[in-house]
């Protein structure tokens, strides 16, 4: 409901902003670590609920590379991913009766570890960064008012559809709604965050991230509808679980990591 939506966003804004502002860099770590642990186990209840071994498997293979992402040594993540598919591989040779299920669900346990285990940690990666905490923010702010912006705008304007085999209530007013929120949010974030940032620069890393937040929107519902699943959990009042609520930060957050880390002339 949007009552819950309004008190949860309340709550929350204030405690991002303090998290990412002044949480020392190890403990923020390990915060998105913990957050990276419930989204896995979100994911791979949803894709592999009827397959333990696979579902243990991904959850503890996907928090490896998170800690290989969070250690900032891309030897050791690059390890962590490349062993997993080997030993994912034997395993499917291993149980040849099924073979065709058996690379399938190695597909699908892959998916989740990048999805979540890899992406997710680059929050960690972003904070590092010179003005790490002001990207942070700015990414996720922008993000959330991208998503904002595209539900007002929706439910006010919305009258053509923008993708009804994926996600239904998802418009075209709402696409260009969202863009208008990000960019409101990019400006007021810039003013009281971030001023080193240029203005222009901003308005176009606001389209930018609006953009990708909007797809990582319509890929976790895909996922979702895929997988047969409402909401990939409960956590989150108004929201459902992590990743109903990460979806659309995922992106944003793992684009303005490498936007941020391109060398400057």
């Amino acid at each position: 409901m949007l009552s819950t939506r309004l008190a949860t966003a309340a709550v929350a804004l204030p405690a991002l902003w303090l998290m990412i502002a002044y949480l020392p860099q190890w403990l923020f770590a390990g915060f998105i670590v913990a957050v990276t642990a419930v989204g896995l186990h979100e994911y791979f209840t949803m894709a592999l609920a009827d397959h333990g071994l696979e579902r243990r498997a991904g959850i503890a293979w996907g928090l490896v590379v998170a800690g290989a992402v969070v250690s900032r040594r891309p030897e050791l993540w690059g390890g962590a991913l490349a062993l997993g598919v080997m030993g994912g591989l034997m395993l499917a040779v291993v149980h040849g009766v099924d073979l065709a299920g058996a690379v399938n669900r190695l597909g699908l346990v892959l998916l989740g570890v990048l999805y979540v285990g890899f992406f997710l940690p680059h929050a960690v990666l972003l904070r590092g960064a010179a003005e790490g905490w002001r990207w942070v923010l700015f990414a996720v702010f922008v993000a959330m008012g991208s998503d904002s912006g595209g539900f007002f705008a929706g439910r006010a304007f919305g009258r053509r559809k923008l993708a009804p085999a994926v996600s239904p209530g998802k418009t075209v007013e709402g696409v260009i709604g969202a863009a208008g929120g990000a960019m409101l949010v990019a400006g007021l974030t810039r003013w009281l965050f971030f001023p080193s940032l240029g203005r222009g620069e901003a308005l176009g890393l606001a389209v930018t991230i609006s953009l990708l937040a909007q797809l990582g929107d319509l890929g976790e519902s895909a996922l979702k509808r895929a997988f047969g699943a409402k909401d990939s959990g409960w956590i989150i009042p108004g929201h459902g679980g992590i990743l109903d609520r990460l979806d659309s930060i995922l992106f944003p957050v793992v684009f303005a990591y490498y936007y941020a880390s391109f060398p400057r002339g």
